[in-house]
């Protein structure tokens, strides 16, 4: 399931839940187990140390410090230890009460969250793991607030990371289309590049360069076109080829639209 962390935030401020235990695991290197289940509750996953692989409903995801996932109640789940080292981990399930109506089905889903190593969400799990054992609504209490510590810090780091990453994205991508403004780019064949759809593509470019990646395009190719009009004599066509546009009618169109000025009467103005 994809996820969104602002809605994933959302949903976890607005349900009703509490936590039903916390359990730790350390695993033999090169062991597998297939056909099992996850447990009744939804849960999530917290990587100590090693790397594993587990398949929730045939989706396969490599778990390692760093990362954190969650699984869905009676989920089918194969898994196996990678590598040389044991596989530590901690899973905290947790119990939602009442109508969840209108929400997305988080604690029914499997998903992937990377805030980052991070000292504090390992300290304050392991503070839940130790009062576990103490019985009591006051452990009940504090087993819910320090759960929430953790989804808080969780959430500030994974949506840090998104951004920081995303930021970088963008930049590559207009870098990408400075040095290739000249071939026919288009939105799709350049999101692929970076493993996203073009919607997704488009938010986050949007998101950091102020502008869609075709207006960006479009100013970046109508500005190295005014440089060749000033600078060359090569006719509109050659121009409009040179930018990237085997079409020199659709050209001076869009020429046009973002100056104000056919190309040919622009070199006049400049010349």
């Amino acid at each position: 399931m994809e996820v969104d962390i602002h809605d994933l935030s959302d949903y976890f401020s607005k349900i009703n839940f509490s936590v039903v235990d916390i359990r730790r695991a350390i695993i033999e290197p090169g062991t597998k187990r297939f056909g099992t289940v996850t447990s009744p509750f939804p849960g999530m996953i917290f990587p100590l140390r090693g790397r594993s692989r587990m398949f929730f409903d045939g989706v396969p995801y490599d778990m390692e410090p760093g990362k954190i996932f969650h699984g869905g109640p009676n989920t089918p789940l194969d898994k196996e230890v990678l590598g040389q080292s044991k596989w530590d981990f901690m899973v905290v399930h947790y119990q939602v009460y009442g109508n969840t109506q209108g929400l997305a089905p988080y604690a029914l889903s499997h998903y992937e969250l990377s805030p980052g190593h991070n000292s504090r969400i390992n300290d304050t799990l392991y503070r839940l793991y130790h009062i576990y054992s103490t019985e009591g609504s006051l452990s009940c209490l504090r087993a819910k607030s320090l759960f929430f510590i953790i989804l808080d810090e969780i959430f500030t780091c994974a949506s840090c990371r998104l951004h920081n990453d995303s930021r970088e994205l963008a930049e590559k991508a207009a870098e990408y289309m400075k040095n290739h403004y000249m071939e026919p780019l288009t939105v799709p064949e350049i999101a692929k590049q970076y493993d996203l759809n073009s919607k997704q593509f488009a938010y986050f470019f949007h998101k950091h360069k102020g502008l869609s990646p075709n207006e960006f395009l479009i100013k970046y190719r109508m500005r190295r076109a005014k440089d060749l009009l000033c600078t060359t004599a090569c006719s509109v066509a050659e121009i409009s080829s040179c930018v990237g546009y085997s079409d020199p009618f659709y050209f001076s169109k869009l020429f046009k639209k973002q100056t104000g000025v056919s190309p040919k009467l622009f070199r006049e103005m400049k010349s």
